[in-house]
């Protein structure tokens, strides 16, 4: 990281909860409001937030995916302020689609993909988000499941028209890479080595298994771009306009052999990891959609890794230019104990920050390190200054007043 952290001017009441993230980058710096998300911290999925299905189906068809998406909670469990989406090897005749009859006919495009109720030979758990978002900044931090054909995802969909944002498809069996890709008509087309055009997507291969820590994946939708983001570093950019809202998707499918994401799991499976899912947040740079985010002070769960791309496939990565001035996500929220977290995502290996607290000119509180997730004994106090410090360079000052 070349350019100090700076942190913009911002005047909040002595008793308002405090929630900010800073894309920090060499020449600017973009404010972002937490605008929604889940800490996964209640005994309870929140209704008003997600709900268990697609609402146009319980599976995709056109996938040949195996899996039925259950009702809560029947595959999701909520502990230890994680959420649990679990697979389970289980019959089920039910219908592909509620609103259905049970002989209808499914079909993709013009292709007979069977008839709504069918049997599924596996259920597993999802969340889709009722409220539709246009643009943004999405994070996840999770740990993946490494049996072979899951098919865990985090992605945003519209159904019209039919556009997709994957910023992470995975499969168990290969637990060191991670997919990305948008699907649109037409619009996110890119060339190949040898100049042929094709559509936005593909394998990155990383330098750390997704299914021994928590990381967290993000993704950045502009208007006329998608960035790519592992544990806060760019690995992919898709040059497409999306202008239209998507919800947003956590869930983990049953690959077949024969469909897409193939192979499925083996014959003789009958247990399966979950993928735990710490939390999900999405910022936005529109302050009018501000909502409060506390973090619960007794979720102990361990920081992200620092797990990054391995290789930096060019026609995924795009050139050096697209990154130049790429820089580091750092954020700071309240606790319900009245303290501050403070996160740092996108530090390189090595590479460290100071962060310092003051009342006028006493120093209450200064840490030096690497941390991804640092945990802060002091609230909110009239005059309260927070400054950051990388490689030599002092940031600008964070004044919380009355």
């Amino acid at each position: 990281m070349k350019r100090l952290l700076f942190i913009g001017l911002i005047f909040i009441s002595c008793h308002s909860f405090s929630q900010l993230l800073w894309q920090i980058n060499a020449d600017t710096v973009i404010q972002y409001y937490y605008t929604d998300g889940d800490e996964f911290s209640e005994s309870e999925i929140n209704l008003d937030k997600w709900s268990h299905w697609y609402g146009w189906a319980r599976s995709i068809a056109s996938n040949k995916e195996q899996q039925y998406y259950t009702d809560f909670m029947q595959n999701h469990e909520l502990k230890n302020g994680c959420l649990y989406l679990n697979v389970n090897k289980k019959s089920v005749n039910a219908k592909l689609v509620d609103w259905m009859n049970d002989n209808d006919s499914i079909k993709s495009g013009k292709k007979f993909n069977g008839l709504n109720k069918r049997d599924f030979k596996y259920t597993a758990g999802m969340i889709q988000s009722k409220r539709q978002f246009n643009k943004g900044y999405f994070e996840i931090k999770f740990k993946a499941p490494s049996d072979k054909g899951l098919w865990p995802a985090f992605w945003l969909y519209g159904g019209t028209p039919n556009e997709e944002i994957d910023i992470m498809e995975l499969k168990g069996e290969r637990e060191n890479q991670t997919h990305v890709e948008t699907h649109c008509q037409g619009c996110d087309m890119v060339r190949n080595p040898i100049g042929q055009k094709r559509s936005f997507g593909g394998w990155i291969k990383l330098d750390g298994d997704l299914d021994k820590e928590f990381n967290i994946v993000s993704g950045l939708w502009e208007n006329d771009e998608v960035r790519y983001y592992m544990n806060g570093r760019c690995i992919a950019v898709s040059k497409v306009k999306f202008d239209k809202p998507k919800n947003l998707v956590a869930n983990v499918a049953v690959a077949d052999d024969n469909g897409p994401f193939h192979p499925g799991p083996e014959k003789d499976d009958t247990s399966f990891e979950p993928m735990v899912i710490d939390y999900i947040r999405v910022w936005t740079k529109d302050d009018g959609q501000e909502t409060h985010l506390v973090v619960n002070a007794n979720d102990k769960n361990a920081p992200p890794a620092n797990t990054d791309a391995k290789s930096k496939p060019k026609m995924l990565y795009g050139k050096k230019k697209d990154h130049e001035k790429d820089g580091i996500f750092v954020s700071l929220v309240y606790s319900d104990q009245n303290t501050f977290k403070l996160y740092c995502n996108g530090l390189a290996k090595k590479e460290t920050y100071t962060v310092k607290f003051l009342l006028g000119t006493e120093v209450i509180f200064e840490k030096t390190g690497s941390d991804r997730e640092l945990d802060i004994p002091y609230g909110i106090k009239p005059g309260l200054k927070i400054e950051v410090e990388c490689k030599g360079k002092k940031a600008e000052k964070v004044y919380l007043t009355r």
